[in-house]
């Protein structure tokens, strides 16, 4: 009996057809790879971003030579803790808030706090972030606001310092926070911010900038998604939306020029908020100057606006 012979079909052309599945699962499989990657490093410099805290205090009240001064701590309203000092001036003089920026803590602003001292100011310096604040990550801006507003109550309270009347300084998340400080405590009469910034996705896009030494489409979208993800059950406010509040109130804005995003962003906010206000451009913001002169002449500018627009009287 002769025998069939059975042909098996799929070879070279079975091939061929599995192919184009292949090469496809295979392109999947490697953007997904390369996602995650980008996903992990994203991850890395987000994290790096919001948990910069420089918490070595370089300088004291009595590195000044500040004897009439006192620790004033205060819990913020979610149990909290912040430390913080105040330098007293004149008996019934209103009180000048500094908040310090971004990677930074208050002991930097001690300069500025003993020029305004010594001009009879109360000064108050504090800390957003220390060991018993519970802020280990920063959202850039809404809880340091809500902070703020619990240190203007403290603040008020104390014999020496007028209750009614208040200033603020602020520097890039300082500034923020003054600014929303500003809008929501009527008790706030003055205000000068340095390096602010509309919304803390804009201060979150700068910094991841300045890591990568430049702007990155790919990494702004992941950055930013985990970003909102970090920042989820946090306070919002709408600190744009509310400039209007602003009216009436003495503003100073002091851009650098040595930090272009953040430049652009602090004259923006200037062109939109009401009067009374006024720009200082300068070649260096607060946080980077560079020589005596510069120093001296943005303390000149930030004094003479507060003693033009805080008056020191009771009244």
């Amino acid at each position: 009996m002769a025998r069939r012979k059975v042909l098996v079909a799929g070879g070279p052309a079975s091939l061929t057809r599995r192919f184009p599945f292949r090469l496809l699962l295979g392109g999947l499989v490697l953007g997904v790879v390369i996602f995650l990657a980008l996903a992990g490093v994203g991850g890395v410099l987000t994290y790096h971003v919001i948990t910069a805290n420089n918490a070595e205090e370089a300088v004291n009240p009595q590195s000044y030579l500040l004897s009439s001064f006192t620790s004033l701590n205060f819990t913020d309203r979610s149990g909290g803790e912040h430390e913080g000092w105040l330098l007293f001036g004149l008996r019934g003089a209103p009180a000048i808030i500094l908040c310090h920026g971004y990677n930074s803590n208050r002991s930097d602003l001690l300069w500025l706090g003993s020029i305004l001292r010594d001009n009879h100011f109360n000064v108050y310096l504090f800390n957003f972030q220390g060991p018993k604040a519970g802020e280990s990550r920063s959202d850039l801006g809404p809880r340091q606001a809500s902070d703020l507003l619990s240190a203007i109550e403290i603040v008020v309270r104390q014999s020496r310092v007028n209750p009614n009347r208040v200033g603020l300084f602020g520097a890039s998340v300082g500034g923020y926070a003054s600014l929303v400080a500003a809008e929501s405590n009527p008790k706030v009469r003055a205000l000068v911010v340095d390096s602010a910034y509309t919304s803390p996705e804009k201060m979150f896009d700068s910094q991841i900038e300045s890591l990568l030494g430049g702007s990155s489409g790919i990494f702004h979208g992941l950055t930013d998604a985990e970003f909102h993800i970090a920042s989820l059950g946090g306070d919002t406010y709408p600190m744009t939306a509310n400039l209007s509040k602003l009216v009436d109130i003495p503003k100073l804005f002091i851009s650098g020029r040595d930090n272009p995003p953040l430049a652009a962003m602090t004259e923006t906010l200037y062109t939109q908020v009401p009067q009374p206000k006024r720009l200082l451009v300068m070649e260096h913001s607060g946080s980077s100057l560079t020589s005596e002169a510069e120093r001296k002449e943005y303390e000149n500018q930030v004094l003479n606006f507060f003693l033009q627009n805080l008056s020191l009287s009771a009244n």
